[in-house]
């Protein structure tokens, strides 16, 4: 009761603040409507699809942690901006973080979304709210009587749609993190392994260089001595 009670006090206030509205003689009074801390429907918008629409609000919280509030009015209000003004309402209710505000003014066939400003980036971007009010337009402009049901469930089928597109697309940024690090990794190892086989070729070269040299100087005085021994033996039979 008392969320009840502070959302239509902030609306009061918004509506102090944001400046006159337009006659609502003309508009139907029905005492049947929702009025709850996400919802307010006090034309009954909803109708008896309310339950429906309060699943799939705790639903979008769920998978996706971004809370929805649902705001349905005759007319926005006069001489502001429709973006301006929800964004006002908004942020005068404290939002959580990652909330997104779906303001429908019902006798006009308008509605906006605003994305409190304590949102992540991929929420508040301007193009997630502009597919996020598109998402929502559809279900009320094609046929023949607008959809509010339809249009409130569009809008957060749409905030899981860009979630996950969130999830995927850190997911591959993680992904290249890792393959850019193997493959760095993999670079230094082959230049280490490259390096270290260079040196032991180069100092088996040597080597072989060695031992040829010194097999050269032994075989050297074995044959001069050979050659003496031939010498002497036929001086000696001489």
């Amino acid at each position: 009761m008392r969320r009840v009670l502070a959302l239509l006090l902030s609306m009061v206030l918004a509506v102090g603040a944001l400046g006159p509205t337009r006659g609502y003689a003309d508009e139907p009074q029905t005492d049947a409507g929702t009025m709850t801390d996400t919802i307010t429907d006090p034309q009954n918008l909803l109708g008896s699809d309310v339950g429906s629409v309060k699943d799939a609000i705790k639903e979008t919280a769920e998978e996706t942690g971004v809370s929805v509030r649902l705001l349905y009015l005759p007319h926005f209000y006069a001489g502001v901006k429709p973006e301006t003004w929800a964004s006002r309402v908004l942020e005068s209710m404290k939002p959580a973080h990652d909330t997104v505000l779906l303001a429908v003014a019902s006798q006009d066939g308008k509605l906006v979304v605003a994305v409190s400003s304590n949102s992540q980036a991929w929420l508040k971007d301007q193009s997630s709210v502009d597919q996020l009010s598109q998402a929502a337009l559809e279900p009320v402009t094609k046929g023949r009587n607008p959809d509010w049901v339809g249009s409130a469930k569009a809008m957060m089928t749409q905030v899981e749609t860009l979630k996950q597109n969130q999830r995927h697309h850190r997911v591959m940024i993680i992904a290249l993190s890792v393959t850019a690090v193997v493959l760095v990794i993999l670079v230094v190892a082959v230049a280490i392994w490259w390096r270290r086989s260079s040196r032991t070729g180069a100092h088996d070269r040597k080597s072989n260089v060695r031992k040829s040299r010194a097999a050269k100087k032994e075989a050297r005085p074995t044959k001069t001595v050979s050659e003496l021994s031939d010498n002497t033996q036929k001086e000696a039979a001489s």
